[in-house]
């Protein structure tokens, strides 16, 4: 294991995440976002998102994001700017862990390149979440990122990695919800009793910053959004993860969640595993690694508890599993070594014709997928005449998304009232009182009615 071919690993592994990007159609909610995005743009509301002109309590840093991304590359290309983002959060993820594990391992010079590669290839961040234009990677970078921030300022008991890492989940809050404190408060009390710095809690110089740090979501949902909104909705989200199951979802979703971020996090954690099991390999665990955990252990409780916590929920606790798997490879021998970077190389590889052909079959190619196509036949009948929906389904949205950025600014798809008059109508479910239909499409799953209102 060199120096030069970790590199050279990390940056092919760099520029695969790349290539879904520009293939791939709207993919489930990245139309969400991207159709918010553009509706700031237009209608000037920065601080809270908008779907179809209606508003939406949510915070909007990642549309900001996207926005700054789409000016440069231009609108028509919206949703690979909303990847472009995703992919920009994921390789910060994967500075944070080069940068944690050259603290961690200083006597190891492969130790940080080692890390990031293990980060780029997890199945979770090249496959799906790391590209994908959700809020999610960018998200998870900034907890990461806060958390790893915190680590050094507890260790080294300083302000100004506190003020850093203050600043770091702030931006988290502003990219999603509220949230992301859970996961910092917990962190850090993990860190506090790690390092026995209790006291820490007693001194004006890291107390106050915390306090005035945590009245921002309070500040926007008060001042900004002028209501709770935005904290009842993510209380909301959560609370469906718990209420409404039966007991055998519990405990099957229990035995079923470690193993679920395990897996995700191929090849490297399966490699682990079968070297522990089959060949019986045996690892140190520092206190670095026994801390990292306990982290783990604590954010992820709430969520493993649920009886129906997603896969997405555990994209902020990536960099902190890579940080574990380099602590373990390093302590394989060479032969042991090589296999891991061959099958990591193998990944790459593998990367190539998942975006070019396996991914965009599943996904675009078959029948009833081609979203841009339904498109093309809306605007061709449509022809410049008004247009509604009432369609938000995630087709829905990335209908909207595609007509949007082929019309003027001020004539995007907004939501039919019920009273505007001839105009056209879209809409997810069949509804004579929408007026004559114009034509029916099957599309994804979904079922996409195009109506005039005379």
């Amino acid at each position: 294991m060199t120096t030069q071919s970790l590199k050279t690993l990390t940056f092919l592994a760099a520029i695969v995440l790349f290539l879904p990007l520009p293939i791939m159609q709207y993919v489930a909610e990245e139309s969400y976002y991207a159709l918010g995005s553009y509706e700031i743009f237009v209608d000037k509301h920065w601080w809270h998102q908008s779907v179809f002109g209606l508003a939406w309590p949510k915070t909007a840093l990642y549309n900001w994001l996207i926005i700054g991304v789409a000016q440069l590359i231009g609108w028509q290309h919206l949703e690979i700017a909303t990847r472009i983002v995703s992919v920009s959060a994921s390789l910060g993820s994967a500075a944070v862990v080069f940068f944690m594990a050259r603290r961690m391992f200083p006597k190891q010079v492969n130790a940080p390149w080692l890390g990031a590669l293990i980060y780029l290839t997890m199945g979770e961040i090249s496959f799906w979440y790391g590209w994908l234009g959700y809020a999610d990677a960018t998200f998870g970078f900034f907890i990461f990122a806060a958390i790893s921030s915190l680590w050094i300022a507890i260790e080294e008991r300083q302000v100004k990695w506190l003020l850093i890492s203050l600043l770091l989940i702030s931006l988290a809050f502003l990219t999603k919800n509220i949230s992301c404190y859970v996961m910092y408060i917990s962190a850090g009390l993990v860190l506090l009793w790690r390092y026995r710095s209790w006291d820490l809690l007693l001194k004006p110089f890291f107390v106050l910053p915390v306090l005035i740090s945590f009245t921002l979501p309070w500040i926007y949902q008060n001042l900004i959004l002028d209501g709770g909104a935005n904290t009842s909705i993510a209380i909301g989200d959560a609370m469906r993860n718990f209420l409404g199951y039966e007991l055998l979802k519990y405990v099957s979703h229990w035995l079923s969640y470690p193993l679920l971020f395990l897996g995700r996090a191929f090849p490297v954690t399966l490699i682990l595993i079968w070297l522990y099991l089959k060949d019986k390999q045996r690892f140190v665990m520092s206190s670095e690694l026994v801390t990292i955990l306990y982290i783990l252990l604590i954010c992820l409780l709430p969520f493993w508890l649920s009886a129906a916590g997603t896969p997405r929920y555990l994209i902020p606790f990536y960099g902190l599993l890579a940080l574990v798997l380099t602590g373990l490879t390093l302590q394989l021998n060479f032969k042991r070594s090589a296999l891991v970077l061959k099958i990591i190389a193998i990944v790459i590889l593998i990367k190539v014709p998942y975006s070019f052909a396996a991914l965009p079959y599943i996904k675009d190619w078959r029948p009833e997928r081609d979203i841009q196509a339904v498109v093309e036949d809306i605007m061709q009948i449509t022809d410049g005449k008004t247009l509604r929906t009432m369609n938000d389904v995630s087709t829905g949205l990335s209908i909207g998304c595609y007509i949007n950025v082929r019309t003027p600014h001020d004539q995007y798809l907004r939501w039919y009232d019920g009273k505007e008059r001839r105009v056209y109508v879209l809409s997810e479910m069949e509804d004579p009182k929408l007026g004559k239909l114009v034509k029916h499409w099957r599309l994804q799953g979904h079922h996409t009615y195009l109506y005039w209102q005379p």
